[in-house]
């Protein structure tokens, strides 16, 4: 009878253990996927890690697949009028690299919402980046004529007119006007400097990994 009894206390102490630990497992691993879930989470058509190519910069937006990009074409297809879903489809475009595609949709995006300053600086970086620094360098332009302080195109335009027109005294002027409007930006040294040193020296500016709309 004790041995009984023994046995029975010992099962239920196994069983109680295994199943205090199944519950701590399953805690443990929900609590984790809140976290990625809250870390990766995008509000449009998040992508998996497993899609995320190597040797991108810490931060970097993911990059969507060819699924991805079906499925955000389709939903712009049933709401072409929706500003807001053609400029995700053309950041999508930006993230991944793929400019012209980018510059397409950017261009639908500001028929529909022709005074936003931000979707003419990211429309203007993307030619920038398409080789095109004459059309950049108008875009952030006709941005600053709708909003002068707008620091990010006069930021981008600094880079642009330097390193696309290779017209340092463009750039200074630039430079000065970013001054004027935000003398404590804390990218104005730096820029100061790419304008003084040589270009061998300073190397070319890197697109940022945090926002579309800054080149460097």
């Amino acid at each position: 009878m004790k041995k009984d009894n023994l046995w029975i206390g010992l099962t239920g102490l196994v069983v109680g253990g295994l199943i205090g630990y199944l519950v701590g497992v399953q805690s443990a691993w929900k609590e984790r996927g809140q976290q990625v879930g809250e870390h990766t989470h995008e509000p449009s058509n998040p992508t998996s890690e497993a899609s995320q190519p190597q040797g991108l910069p810490e931060g970097h937006p993911p990059i969507p697949t060819e699924a991805d990009f079906e499925t955000l074409k389709k939903a712009v297809e049933r709401a072409p009028q929706n500003a807001a879903l053609v400029t995700n489809l053309a950041n999508k475009y930006y993230d991944a690299g793929r400019y012209e595609d980018a510059i397409r949709y950017y261009q639908r995006a500001l028929t529909l919402d022709p005074q936003n300053v931000s979707l003419m600086t990211d429309l203007g970086t993307a030619h920038f980046y398409a080789g095109r620094p004459d059309e950049a360098i108008g875009f952030y332009n006709r941005s600053l004529e709708i909003d002068p302080r707008h620091v990010q195109s006069l930021h981008n335009l600094v880079i642009v007119n330097l390193q696309g027109r290779k017209d340092a005294a463009a750039a200074r002027a630039a430079l000065d006007r970013l001054k004027s409007v935000e003398p404590g930006n804390a990218s104005i040294a730096n820029l100061a400097r790419m304008i003084d040193e040589p270009a061998s020296k300073t190397g070319p500016s890197q697109p940022s990994a945090n926002t579309r709309q800054r080149i460097f």
